[in-house]
């Protein structure tokens, strides 16, 4: 959590489109559906513009369910497009946007724990 500003938004595209989520909203979230999580993040771009950058990363996310079910892993990929801002304590990001291309798992979980969007 520490390489994010207090503040930080995160969310889906159509889900940012209506409203603004913190990481505070988000973490219970996902602690209250996932016993473990992994993520890995490679392929860094980062464009630099004085104490402002914006950066895009690829991911693959490996999610185990709480609740237990005939296939307990969800996993899904994609890429971050994040906004980051320099504080007194280093790079920080501000914003992050998770954009998914792929999504393995059990499809009735993932629309029952309320998320669709990853499914189109």
């Amino acid at each position: 959590m520490s390489c994010f500003t207090p503040d930080a938004a995160y969310g889906l595209p159509k889900l940012r489109q209506t409203s603004g989520i913190t990481l505070d909203e988000v973490m219970p979230f996902l602690t209250n559906l996932f016993s473990a999580t992994q993520h890995v993040t490679t392929n860094f771009e980062v464009q630099i513009a004085e104490d402002q950058a914006t950066m895009r990363s690829l991911y693959v996310a490996t999610h185990v369910w709480r609740k237990k079910l005939p296939d307990p892993l969800f996993v899904m990929g994609g890429y971050y497009d994040d906004a980051l801002v320099r504080t007194d304590d280093g790079w920080r990001i501000r914003d992050r946007l998770l954009i998914n291309s792929w999504v393995t798992g059990d499809r009735d979980a993932i629309k029952a724990a309320g998320m669709s969007e990853l499914l189109e």
